[in-house]
């Protein structure tokens, strides 16, 4: 057993906290004893000295990607400088790409991870297996969605041709097969390949099998800037953030679903007039009864893919033609345009990992490496994609200010995440896998908003959004996902790939995996729970 003895107990709740101790049995919370309480002691109990420190729950990523990560090698890697920050819990599965759940022996295998990621060649089809092989093998906690993309390119690749009915129906077949197997809910990527291409009546379909079964939507829209080439013509009318955010409101009141509205983000200075408007819409769907929630990070740059910018029509033309001149000049006069009228430009587009295939430009922007090619930003830009076959990631800037974030981080129908995901091959990590949770805690402390707001979006709010059982609160019965902070020693680094102090103990499912800020490696490793929703 374990007592964490004589801290200030943030429970994961909006109420303020109070002096306590937790005593932990197996992977439960045994007891909560408030402070005038007394806990009897023996041998058999380990005894955490927590005064001057605060307890919270386990923090939860309300949006990852790492579940692509759960069956590496090595995975520890992968999942460390979460932990290290206090994060126990991941909801992964999002944008429209799940490790798991389509169609078994696919001959597009390979795709399911959209160009983002990738299972290795392993076949995860069968989601209920691959939760099984999850469970209790890697270092955190993990439920997944599934991924509309993966759904599709299962079936049909990453083309931009319309599905069949019969292949239609298979598709709500799975995903009916894969909610049922306890993925958390559906997850939409409206901006990559193939979610780009799709008709608005298929995601109507197959987000009524979403409703049917009480379970979560989450949607990575088609635009979150005020122009892009997501809509043609890319320049003129309503602000394409503001358009996709009324296709995902639409989608919601169609068919009644919990919608949560991914990383709610504003790129390039023009987007940044439209934040009153987003918050706006999100608030009056909510007062008309709509379930509706946005996630966000409290970082001021995104991760994506380098081809995130090209237009729909250029990436489902077929690779031969794009190299006429007629085509290229057009591609240039509207990437242009948009980056006249974002207020973003190649400058704000950082490579961070080119997976071996160009380490030279890793850690460098677009326009930097302009100059050392001698060539204009565009040309540098297409010939990075013709050279690696688009298989770079990126760091893109502008997304939002510290205004923003704050405005973000304290509305009442955010959660937090990280949207963060280490990489072995980049020379350039995402810094948000090592900072994102304590960076939100430490703007409650200073900008003098509520400390028990804060962890409870990092904690209770995530859990009950999501339905996830007994976890997110300092509750007798609960796992015994928990942090002891000291709160006076918090700190991170900006923009650096380094560790947060503060965060002295983490325990997951009752096991210490963080001491001291060190990680326990005879515990960590197989400490995590897959959670079947």
């Amino acid at each position: 057993m374990i007592l964490l003895q004589d801290g200030f107990i943030y429970d994961g709740s909006l109420n303020d906290g109070y002096f306590g101790s937790v005593l932990i049995e197996k992977d439960k919370i045994k007891k909560i004893f408030r402070h005038n309480e007394v806990c009897e002691k023996n041998d058999e109990i380990k005894i955490i000295d927590c005064r001057g420190k605060i307890i919270t729950p386990g923090f939860i990523d309300a949006h990852s990607h790492n579940d692509f990560f759960a069956l590496k090698k090595d995975n520890l890697f992968y999942y460390e400088p979460f932990v290290k920050q206090g994060v126990s819990t991941m909801v992964t599965g999002n944008c429209g790409f799940s490790a798991a759940g389509y169609e078994p022996d696919s001959p597009y295998n390979d795709q399911v991870g959209g160009g983002l990621f990738s299972n290795d060649g392993n076949d995860y089809s069968d989601f209920q297996k691959w939760g099984k092989s999850v469970d209790k093998n890697l270092p955190v906690n993990l439920l997944s969605l599934v991924g509309h993309g993966t759904l599709r390119i299962g079936l049909n690749g990453k083309t931009s041709g319309s599905l069949t009915e019969d292949q239609m129906i298979q598709m709500e077949k799975t995903l009916e097969k894969t909610l049922d197997s306890g993925a958390a809910g559906l997850s939409l990527g409206l901006m990559y390949e193939p979610g780009q291409f799709v008709p608005f009546e298929e995601l109507e379909r197959l987000t009524k099998i979403v409703k049917k079964h009480n379970k979560i939507l989450t949607v990575h829209a088609r635009a979150y800037s005020k122009v892009s080439t997501s809509y043609n013509p890319p320049i003129g009318g309503r602000a394409h953030n503001l358009r996709a955010m009324d296709e995902v409101v639409k989608l919601t009141k169609n068919t009644g679903v919990k919608t949560e509205y991914s990383h709610l983000i504003f790129v390039g200075k023009s987007s940044w007039s439209t934040v009153k408007e987003s918050l706006q819409i999100l608030e009056k769907s909510k007062e008309e009864g709509f379930d509706i929630g946005f996630d966000t990070y409290p970082m001021e740059f995104g991760a994506s893919v380098i081809t995130v910018v090209l237009p729909t029509w250029y990436l489902s033309m077929d690779k031969a033609k794009r190299t006429s001149k007629i085509i290229q000049i057009r591609l240039a006069i509207e990437i242009y345009m948009a980056i006249m009228a974002l207020g973003f430009g190649f400058k704000d587009i950082l490579i961070s990992n080119t997976f071996g295939q160009m380490k030279e430009i890793e850690g460098k922007r677009i326009n930097e490496i302009a100059k050392i090619w001698k060539k204009s930003n565009l040309k540098t830009y297409l010939e990075i994609i013709e050279k690696t076959d688009g298989r770079v990631n990126v760091l893109m800037y502008k997304y939002q200010n510290k205004e923003i974030i704050e405005a973000l981080r304290t509305h009442p129908q955010s959660l937090y995440m990280s949207d963060a995901w280490m990489e072995k091959e980049a020379s350039v990590q995402n810094f948000a896998c090592y900072y994102a949770f304590v960076k939100f805690l430490l703007l409650a402390k200073n900008n003098g908003t509520s400390i028990s707001e804060s962890i409870f979006k990092m904690t209770k709010a995530t859990a009950d959004r999501f339905q996830i059982p007994k976890r997110g609160s300092v509750q007798e019965g609960y796992f015994a996902d928990i942090n002891v902070i000291d709160l006076d020693h918090l700190n991170y680094q900006e923009n650096q790939c380094i560790h947060p102090t503060g965060i002295e103990h983490v325990i997951i499912n009752g096991k210490i995996v963080v001491e001291k800020n060190e990680i326990i490696k005879k515990d960590i490793f197989h400490s995590g729970r897959f959670i079947s929703i």
